[in-house]
């Protein structure tokens, strides 16, 4: 208590400085009259009688600074004088400060901007309970193409792992990227429209494995997975703002999907959104006889969602399902052979299956360099400061002012100027994140996320505004108390070689500035050019003047093959009507949008190609298209025919393939009449001959691999969910109600999805890298400017202290070429040291990025070339304005200074 009491009278006293230095003065001078009187009572002079009363007192202002340490806090004290000081210091050079400030805001302000990013996608958890207790079990696809252990699990493999399990409290099963078409009565005008929707179909246990709660209503209950329970759904509060109004009373109401009626249980809270599984409702999942055949487990499509026990850890249940894993592989081994089990904690495999932290990651390092070069400048800039500032320096040393002082008080100036700079970054960093958001609204996934100026963001501006205050003031700061006190003081010229020591180090900071710069310039001109060659590469087919829509026929109305061949076959003869209409097919999926891959034989090849890994099957993408197709998506026919009207379920099984196909797996023989196999359901176990080889057509999410691929007949094949395609010869978009229209007179309450140009779904296909290639290009871009900037501003400093040299020189004879020459010589080999520095550390850069980036192909040899004479270039401008203001230094005038 005596301790804590103490404390708090110490820190009293820093609100009560001046009455209490009043009184200890006047109790001070009490007791020195005092003294003087007793002394004047001895006999002594008056000067004599306060000489000794100051020496026996053992001197007032010692004894008053002790007195202060003793009442106060000296850390706080000192600390508040030099922020006063500071800040006066900064005040009278506006100029100085403005720049500094500036530099330092845009370097936290992109760092800012960058980092609400991994706020949002890394640091946010889950809205769930517990999500480090949540788990999400997953396969692994034992083909070494894809890598990936984030693949859906089929339903028997859960319904088998969901008995046998013994470290789980419960687990849960979501098919998660199903379509449905909403159509609601007595709601919001215009809401009684049919609307394709993203609706998730659940387990009843799903919310509870989760933690979730909803805002309104209840969840599932055990039963209503039953065929005839089943017609109950949960909306999510963003459909339920949009689409009801807000109106509780949709609890009471029924709305219809895919044609029948469901009642409304429950609406979700707003938080409720997991990264990548964006639903805007949930129903039951309904699991049938045929779902849990052995045929079933080539169909995986559901996400497996798992609670731990208390007692359990994320290890045991790896290894418990490595051994599940197994036994599915012994049990079922044509189907499971090579495919794995993964266990991922909820938060890590959002993250993963969202395939987003690579980016991050390049982002955050493009944007950290620039915050190093801006500190380096600020840096440069604060040793230029300190060099003027060196007999102000010396005067306080000499007064008794120690070095360590001195060293704290040019920190806190530093600190002063990198919190000034971090709240004007953070101004624009606010800015900064709402274009993130407006240029993000493409993905819905994105744009679920809550991208803004949070806590973390705040904290990471306050950490980078510290770091900054160490990186720009420390080594100045170093430099500064190390200063010659009797050069400094005897004459200010002998204080050149202090001056000249000032250089160097400004030299070693924009040497580095410019490695920085060159190793950013490199390794965003490979990311750029390595994506701009999957922008531009030719894919295959004439994106132009295609119109697309989404179509995704419901089991109510369409629930076998011969309705679905029914729809097509009465939706296209409208569609080649429309005025303006070349083309019209309809396809499982549009080209260049990445196709899913089906398992195949050929007859008469071995089933396991030659040096395949144990288990891994011949392979292709699997389109299932309309006789139109070809010549809708303008893909050339190389031999034989496409199909007909007459390839339909009745006439023998025919098949398309395309170029890499035959080069692939028939090694280039004649491919006409050979047969195979696909393994795409049980519909398809049978031959199919091959009647026709047409181009290879790339897929934009693959790179610039080209696949094989298969073209299966719609009529032999029908599927639910396909899109259709308008080859027209106007623009596209104008024929969008046209073509909404004609799907309109064959089904009213059918919706169309994704109704946009075939450029347009490229665009939106290539996600976020046009963004993210503005934003690099940005950073790359500044970091070349603020390196310019740091040249400048050291050789506009060397020149100023050269000054009496250079005009020495003129005077004995020196033309101003040679000037001329010496200054641009400098400038030049400080940037060919720094660019040799930048070339090492960009060396390993194409092999970094194709390890992070799949199928990136990121060669590009030229840049490292380009870059350093970019590099050169802009460093021979920078370093040209004060070698052109050295030729013209006045001799005399130079002379006469000195």
């Amino acid at each position: 208590m005596g301790t804590l009491r103490a404390w708090l009278l110490r820190l009293s006293g820093l609100f009560s400085k001046e009455r209490r230095d009043r009184e200890f003065n006047a109790e001070m001078e009490s007791h020195l009259e005092l003294h003087i009187e007793e002394n004047l009572r001895a006999g002594m002079t008056h000067e004599q009688a306060r000489r000794e009363a100051l020496m026996k007192l053992g001197g007032v202002e010692q004894t008053k600074e002790l007195y202060r340490e003793r009442r106060g806090l000296p850390v706080v004290e000192t600390f508040a004088q030099d922020l006063r000081y500071a800040l006066r210091v900064l005040r009278k050079n506006p100029g100085f400060t403005s720049i500094a400030v500036i530099t330092l805001a845009l370097g936290i302000a992109v760092n800012a901007t960058m980092f609400s990013l991994v706020s949002a996608f890394l640091l946010t958890r889950p809205p769930v309970r517990d999500p480090e207790r949540v788990v999400v079990v997953s396969m692994v696809n034992p083909n070494p193409v894809f890598q990936a252990d984030g693949f859906p699990v089929s339903i028997p493999n859960y319904l088998a792992w969901r008995k046998a399990n013994h470290v789980f409290a419960g687990m849960a099963a979501a098919h998660a990227h199903r379509t449905a078409s909403l159509t609601s009565q007595g709601s919001p005008a215009g809401a009684g429209q049919p609307e394709a929707v993203r609706l998730a179909a659940v387990s009843p246990n799903y919310f509870s494995v989760l933690g979730m709660s909803p805002q309104i209503g209840r969840t599932f209950s055990e039963g209503e997975d039953q065929p005839g329970h089943d017609h109950v759904v949960i909306l999510s509060h963003d459909l339920w703002e949009r689409r009801f109004g807000s109106d509780l009373s949709v609890l009471e109401r029924t709305i219809r999907l895919n044609r029948e009626n469901y009642s409304v249980i429950g609406i979700m809270p707003a938080d409720f959104r997991l990264l990548g599984f964006t639903g805007q409702l949930w129903t039951p999942l309904v699991l049938s006889e045929a779902d849990q055949s052995t045929a079933a487990r080539n169909d995986r499509s559901l996400y497996v969602f798992a609670r731990l026990k208390p007692e359990a850890t994320l290890e045991q249940a790896r290894a418990e399902f490595a051994t599940l894993g197994l036994r599915a592989q012994q049990d079922f081994p044509e189907i499971e052979k090579g495919w794995g089990t993964a266990v991922r904690t909820l938060p890590d495999f959002l993250i993963y299956d969202f395939s987003i932290r690579n980016g991050l990651v390049v982002m955050m390092t493009a944007v950290g360099f620039v915050l190093m070069i801006a500190c380096a400048n600020v840096a440069g800039l604060l040793l230029a400061r300190a060099a003027g500032r060196r007999k102000e320096l010396a005067i306080r040393i000499s007064l008794g002012g120690s070095r360590f002082r001195i060293v704290r008080q040019l920190l806190t100036e530093g600190l002063v100027l990198s919190f000034l700079g971090g709240s004007m970054g953070l101004l624009s960093a606010y800015w900064g994140i709402y274009f993130l958001r407006v240029n993000m609204a493409f993905n819905e996934a994105v744009s679920a996320v809550p991208l803004s100026l949070d806590r973390n963001v705040l904290l990471f501006a306050l950490g980078v505004s510290f770091a900054s205050a160490l990186l720009c003031s420390f080594a100045p700061a170093l430099k500064a108390s190390r200063t010659d006190i009797n050069a400094n003081l005897k004459d200010e010229s002998r204080a050149a070689s202090a001056g000249k020591s000032h250089a160097r180090l400004r030299s070693v900071f924009v040497t580095g500035e410019i490695s920085l710069a060159l190793f950013l310039l490199i390794g965003a001109g490979l990311l750029i050019r390595g994506l701009f060659l999957i922008e531009r590469q030719d894919l295959g087919f004439h994106a132009d003047h295609l119109l697309t829509a989404g179509v995704t026929l419901d089991n109510s109305l369409y629930k076998g093959a011969s309705e679905q061949v029914l729809f097509v076959r009465d939706v296209i003869p409208l569609l080649e009507h429309i005025p303006g209409s070349e083309a019209v097919a309809a396809a499982s999926d549009l080209p260049a949008t990445g196709p899913d891959s089906v398992t195949l034989r050929i007859k008469g090849q071995p089933e396991l190609p030659p040096n395949a890994p144990a288990g891994q099957r011949l392979s292709a993408l699997d389109v299932v298209v309309t006789a139109g197709y070809f010549r809708a998506a303008g893909i050339p026919l190389v031999r034989g025919r496409t199909f007909t009207e007459m390839d339909n379920a009745t006439a023998p099984r025919v098949v398309l393939v395309n170029q890499e196909f035959v080069h692939r797996f028939l090694k280039d023989q004649e491919p006409l009449g050979q047969q195979i196999r696909l393994d795409a359901g049980s519909a398809t176990q049978e031959w199919s001959e091959i009647v026709g080889v047409v181009g290879n057509v790339k897929s934009y999410s693959e790179g610039t691999r080209e696949d094989p691929e298969v073209y299966e007949a719609f009529l032999q094949r029908p599927v639910p969910s396909f899109s259709l395609m308008v080859r027209a010869t106007p623009d596209p978009s104008a024929l969008t109600s046209a073509l909404r229209s004609a799907v309109a007179q064959v089904d009213s309450e059918l919706p169309l999805t994704r109704v946009m140009s075939m450029p347009a779904l490229l665009e939106r296909q290539k996600g976020g890298d046009p963004l993210f290639l503005r934003i690099l290009g940005t950073f790359a871009l500044l970091a070349l400017i603020l390196a310019g900037i740091g040249i400048y501003g050291l050789v506009a400093y060397s020149v100023n202290q050269r000054t009496h040299e250079i005009g020495i020189r003129i005077a004995l004879g020196a033309r101003n070429v040679d000037v001329l020459r010496m200054v641009l010589w400098a400038g030049v080999k400080m940037t060919a040291i720094g660019v040799v520095i930048g070339l090492v550390m960009a060396l390993p850069l194409p092999k970094v990025f194709g390890a992070m980036f799949f199928d990136l192909h990121l060669s590009e040899p030229r840049l490292y070339f380009i870059v350093p004479v970019a590099m050169v270039v802009v460093a021979m401008l920078a370093t040209y304005i004060p070698a052109r203001r050295a030729t013209r230094v006045d001799p005399m005038r130079a002379l006469r200074q000195e």
